[in-house]
């Protein structure tokens, strides 16, 4: 048991590592995780013919998509809306999405302008302000994929040095303490663990006010153009739940040191008897 305890953080810091490399090239390409983007701008169409049915706006990159109506069920005549992406944007940290080029590049005329009939300039002008905000959530998302990393090396460069280190086991009865798998953790990998959950924290923070206030904004703004957004649930889920693994793991290995040194100032008459070995015939 002692065992697994001593593996949890490393558990925990490699879910939340996955969960922040997701977040961060989720949409990248057409097949990596489509349905985990901050929101879809849907331009009903505005933009002029042809132009895409919706963007989906991820961390450092966007999708084009269609929507295509499709049966369903064909002895009702049911039909449901397909969501199709048909190519998808490089990646940037610096990605700051900007609908108007995004329509000019998915028509085929990068070096064209859209009219003000044709596409809000509200809404870009929104976008384009929102560009910062996007980047800083990006650094931290990255500052808190790379810690979870270091967390991991961290916690087993500690478990690894203490095994490499400890004693033998005794078989005369010397009272002296030996190595189990319970290795204290230094201030060092609880420095490590804490700056991963706050650029978690912060980032998942960050998320949440685009998920939610801009998406308010975009709907607001492009109430009478036919435009809207909404978002997905599965990115802000992805975040907050590294952000929750990281805290787990802050916490623990905070309680782990606080009891190590409570055992360490304990008088030698108060510790735990430890039973000698008993060697085999």
């Amino acid at each position: 048991m002692s065992c697994i305890r001593a593996v949890l953080p490393i558990m925990g810091s490699c879910v939340a590592f996955l969960l922040g490399i997701l977040c961060l090239f989720a949409g990248s390409q057409r097949q990596l995780l489509p349905q985990a983007s901050l929101l879809t701008l849907y331009t009903g169409g505005a933009g002029g013919a042809g132009a895409p049915d919706y963007f989906s706006v991820y961390t450092m990159s966007y999708c084009t998509g269609f929507q295509e109506l499709c049966v369903s069920d064909e002895t009702t005549n049911a039909t449901t809306i397909k969501n199709e992406i048909i190519g998808c944007s490089d990646r940037s940290v610096l990605f700051t999405f900007n609908p108007s080029e995004a329509i000019l590049n998915a028509l085929g005329t990068p070096s064209g302008t859209l009219s003000p009939d044709e596409w809000p300039s509200c809404i870009t002008d929104d976008f384009e302000a929102l560009g910062p905000t996007n980047t800083t959530m990006v650094v931290f998302f990255i500052f808190g994929t790379t810690t979870a990393a270091l967390a991991i090396g961290a916690r087993i460069w500690s478990i690894a040095c203490t095994r490499a280190s400890s004693r033998p086991p005794s078989y005369t009865g010397d009272p002296s303490p030996r190595f189990d798998s319970e290795t204290p953790p230094s201030r060092v990998e609880f420095l490590i663990f804490l700056v991963s959950l706050f650029s978690f924290g912060v980032a998942s923070v960050i998320a949440s006010v685009i998920t939610t206030e801009f998406v308010k904004l975009i709907n607001t703004s492009g109430n009478g153009h036919g435009v809207s957004a909404t978002t997905s649930t599965s990115f802000l889920g992805m975040a907050w739940t590294a952000a929750v693994l990281q805290a787990l793991c802050t916490v623990y290995i905070l309680i782990d040191i606080i009891r190590y040194r409570a055992r360490c100032r304990m008088p030698p008459s108060e510790l735990p008897e430890q039973k000698p070995l008993v060697g085999c015939d």
